[in-house]
């Protein structure tokens, strides 16, 4: 379809920022659920959905192609995907690949926003980033290229990752689209925006110093914080954009009403070490997280939201590649209260293993050979100030003829000789009104450790030691 493009409104400056009240908000992070994987090539984008007229819904997973997946719900992304964009031409902008990072639907059509790559070598750390925009007429299966949006100001260089790309966009329902981008020579976040009625290429003009004046193709840009882990939501009951980028001690959260303007979130979305790209590593990786509505699939966010991630787990290779989706519940009030953020301590269960896990992250096998068999609570994501909480560590020993999965408080497990996979959350020392005992039970029959709420360990096996106090919800 032939889309008619009119002249955009002058640039002007920035709105004043308004005041954010992040301590106002309570969020609770559901059990991750791996929805594809393993595999090598799939998770390399920000994972992407629109909803079809059909009541479906229609999933976007690249590796330098781009795939559609078709499901019943937001979260089911499991079936059959099939190739909707290729790599360009040799010598094109797109010639290494085309990452499909956000469709919206625009009436009749689907815009699809594109990260795009070309002189490329990977093994050499090369490759240029550049951001163009197609469009759709059957619900992304087929897509007709316009051309590109967003471009840096450098030029490919043997060995560096050059250019401006792996940008997400948002409709900001103030007229504007908004794209939110990583530029490769400083590792900075930048914004542009077009209008919602003209955003094709040469009408988007990236944030320079208090102005929308800067071309989005070739254009400067301020740097408004580190690039890296960024993708741009918007919450509709507030009006507020939502940003996820990384924060001491894991993944955060960013609210804008400015749209330049990021205040951070004090506890982390999730806790998470310091992820390594190369592949076998100690430490599992999380990357291209983004917030979906779990309602409606898109970005434009009620209060149950769904998190969408690639994720290695600890010791994976590149083959050991992941699509992590997890729900969560947000809810807002008029003053702070804490804690603020809880991630649910799910307990999984592998009869053939005889191993119970108890954990906050992803677990592989989730849909097979573990099932999900109780919640115990929720963890928090940081030590509280206004009590005292105990850091726990989720590890696992392989001595014996079955893994041994434990949750123990810090610094255990390497003196009890298990591996070390993730800070699990914290608990608190002492008993309180909204929060229920924590056990680590041992069972003599299974040789398995796991976790509990229950002072028998629900007859499952024994009592070993009382962990803490986790939250009731």
């Amino acid at each position: 379809m032939l889309m008619v493009w009119a002249a955009p409104p002058p640039a002007s400056a920035a709105p004043a920022s308004s005041d954010v009240c992040v301590t106002c908000i309570r969020i609770r992070v559901g059990v991750p659920t791996i929805v594809r994987g393993p595999a090598a090539d799939i998770a390399d984008n920000h994972f992407n959905e629109i909803a079809l007229p059909n009541g479906r819904f229609r999933g976007f997973d690249a590796h330098g192609e781009t795939r559609a997946i078709d499901g019943a719900r937001p979260s089911d992304m499991s079936g059959p995907a099939r190739v909707v964009l290729r790599a360009g031409p040799q010598g094109s902008y797109d010639s290494c690949g085309r990452w499909l990072n956000h469709a919206e639907r625009k009436g009749a059509v689907v815009l699809g926003f594109i990260h795009d790559e070309t002189a490329c070598n990977y093994a050499a750390g090369q490759t240029h980033k550049s951001m163009s925009l197609a469009t759709s007429s059957d619900d992304g299966l087929t897509w007709r290229e316009l051309g590109q949006i967003i471009t840096g100001t450098d030029k490919p260089t043997p060995g560096k990752d050059t250019g401006e790309g792996d940008c997400t966009a948002v409709d900001g329902h103030d007229d504007f689209y908004y794209l939110y981008c990583f530029r490769s020579s400083d590792g900075s976040l930048i914004v542009a925006r077009a209008p919602l009625a003209d955003p094709g290429p040469g009408k988007w003009t990236k944030y320079l110093d208090g102005r929308w004046d800067q071309p989005g193709l070739g254009g400067q840009a301020t740097r408004l914080r580190n690039g890296s882990g960024t993708s741009v939501a918007r919450w509709a009951a507030s009006g507020e954009l939502v940003l996820t980028g990384w924060v001491p001690g894991g993944l955060g959260l960013f609210l804008s009403r400015d749209h330049v303007t990021l205040k951070a979130m004090p506890e982390p979305l999730l806790v998470l070490d310091p992820g390594i790209w190369q592949r076998p590593a100690p430490s599992e990786l999380v990357t291209y997280p983004v917030l979906l509505d779990a309602i409606n699939g898109g970005n434009q966010l009620s209060n149950k939201w769904m998190l969408s991630y690639a994720y290695w787990p600890p010791g994976g290779g590149h083959a050991d590649h992941y699509l992590v989706l997890r729900p969560i519940e947000v809810a807002r009030s008029d003053t702070a209260s804490g804690p603020q953020v809880g991630v649910q301590l799910a307990r999984w269960y592998n009869s053939g293993l005889h191993d119970r896990w108890s954990t906050t992250g992803p677990v592989p096998g989730n849909r097979a050979a573990y099932r999900l068999e109780a919640r115990s609570g929720y963890l928090m994501t940081s030590a509280q100030t206004d009590a005292t909480t105990t850091e726990l560590e989720d590890c696992v020993s392989q001595r014996g003829s079955h893994p041994d999965h434990l949750l123990a408080e810090k610094g255990f497990c390497e003196a009890h000789a298990y591996q070390r996979l993730r800070t699990a959350g914290w608990v608190y020392a002492q008993p309180r009104p909204d929060a229920i005992p924590l056990y680590r039970c041992y069972s003599a029959r299974e040789q398995s450790h796991f976790a509990s709420n229950a002072a028998d360990c629900e007859k499952l096996g024994g009592n070993e030691h009382l962990l803490g106090y986790a939250l009731k919800q």
